[in-house]
């Protein structure tokens, strides 16, 4: 059993907090303050959109109600994906040709920005550039796979697929059928990520306040007045980028998107001779799955695995699901605990496009990442901050109401709970017709 489990999220997990850029200390805002621009939430996206605005020298007031990270982004698995949720063809029929192909333009390049970013800033993330394996657990993921190899060769991006054999020693144990590798795609700390840019954004000029909760927000003589629990701030210009708390910042934006709960585990930091053969060329895995497990090397040499559990409620995550996973993939490892797990939450919107909105006039709000927030928070906190600054929002490639943005309905998520219990089963089912393992689903985002 795990030694520390955070199933309401009031820490940080070890093993992000404990590697890589340290904690940052930001003051709670206290009394009267003005800016030109104040950026709620200070995960992956505020803080990028604080970097951004900060560098083109707005005056920028981060607010953050608990740490940096504390939310999704410092409890996400670690993979930065350069797709969508969904597959081009079906982007573009969604979102017309235009704004759908901007969007997969982005999504495409964000390992690219993020890696820029952590070597520019020299942020200590444990960023691993080798790639990502996405491997078929059925028949009809391989088709998945090679569909998708197809889509993005006629794109110009050859992407390599392995057979049975070759994804065996690509993933050092399994028995997939086959598999493909993502060179562009990235892994790294997600906290320690977070952390960094946050302090990027301090060195360019932001000053970030954490502790410091918004519990009022109205407009006021053509700007915007934010209150928190010991301050107040007067500004030109608002952006929130405040993941599954938007809808109590915003009502009207509630139903926009839905909280699912995402479950993790990390082992101990293992011996490089226990780690011997285990993904050797790629240090994080996922399949195909809807909603697969993930497996990914740290560093320090720990497993971080994504477990399968409830999407709400106040249940953990299945450990000994996970450990299963481990044994099938890798029996010769010897893991018989986990070292601590840990539960966070993603921003889930109907259609899984992330979007820009300005509700009223200069507020703009980022949200509905969907499990795609190391990357295109990134992206969508860069795009914030062009918006912010007088950029037009047909110069953006987050759609705002392309595709006319879908609300969750009351009740949504007691079905979206029972949708991913009905799909775990039947990804069992097509695993077990495969004759592959029987590894254990989770709530990890699709590749």
């Amino acid at each position: 059993m795990a030694r520390r489990h955070d199933l309401l999220a009031t820490s940080l997990p070890l093993a992000y907090a404990g590697c890589g850029e340290p904690a940052f200390a930001g003051d709670p805002l206290r009394g009267e303050a003005r800016a030109d621009v104040v950026v709620i939430g200070a995960g992956i996206t505020g803080a990028s959109a604080a970097f951004h605005l900060a560098e083109a020298g707005a005056r920028v007031r981060l607010l953050e109600a608990e740490r940096v990270g504390a939310g999704g982004s410092g409890r996400a698995f670690g993979q930065v994906v350069p797709y969508l949720r969904t597959e081009p063809a079906r982007t573009v029929s969604d979102l017309g040709t235009e704004a759908g192909e901007r969007l997969i333009a982005t999504a495409a390049g964000t390992p690219a920005l993020v890696a820029e970013l952590v070597s520019r800033h020299a942020i200590a993330c444990d960023l691993d550039a080798s790639g990502l394996i996405f491997a078929a657990h059925s028949a009809g993921g391989s088709v998945v796979l090679r569909e998708r190899r197809d889509v993005w060769a006629a794109r110009g991006v050859a992407l390599p697929l392995l057979d049975m054999e070759q994804t065996l020693a690509a993933i050092g144990g399994g028995s997939y059928r086959a598999a493909l590798v993502e060179p562009r795609g990235l892994s790294l700390n997600p906290l320690a990520y977070a952390r960094g840019l946050a302090r990027a954004a301090s060195a360019a000029g932001a000053t970030l306040h954490e502790r410091s909760r918004v519990v009022d927000m109205s407009s006021s003589h053509g700007g915007w007045r934010v209150e928190t629990t010991e301050g107040r701030i007067a500004c030109d210009t608002l952006v929130v980028a405040a993941g599954v708390a938007i809808g109590g910042i915003l009502p009207e934006l509630r139903r926009r998107i839905l909280p699912f709960r995402v479950h993790e585990a990390a082992t101990a930091p293992l011996s490089a001779d226990a780690l011997a053969g285990i993904l050797p060329r790629q240090r994080a895995l996922t399949d195909t799955r809807r909603l697969p497990s993930g497996v990914r090397r740290t560093g320090d040499g720990r497993l971080v695995v994504t477990l399968s559990g409830p999407a709400g409620g106040g249940r953990a995550g299945d450990l000994g699901g996970g450990l299963a996973r481990l044994r099938a993939l890798f029996p010769r490892l010897d893991v018989t605990a986990f070292a601590e797990s840990w539960s966070g939450w993603v921003d889930l919107a109907p259609d899984q496009y992330p979007r820009l909105v300005e509700p009223r006039p200069g507020l703009f709000v980022g949200y509905g990442l969907s499990g795609r927030g190391l990357g295109l928070g990134t992206a969508l906190g860069q795009a914030l901050a062009r918006r912010a600054l007088g950029s037009r929002a047909d110069e953006t490639s987050f759609p705002g109401m392309a595709g006319r943005p879908p609300r969750w309905l009351p009740g949504s998520s007691l079905a979206v709970a029972a949708a991913a219990a009905s799909i775990r089963r039947i990804d069992a089912w097509q695993a077990r017709q495969a004759d592959a393992p029987r590894l254990p689903t989770s709530n990890g985002p699709r590749p």
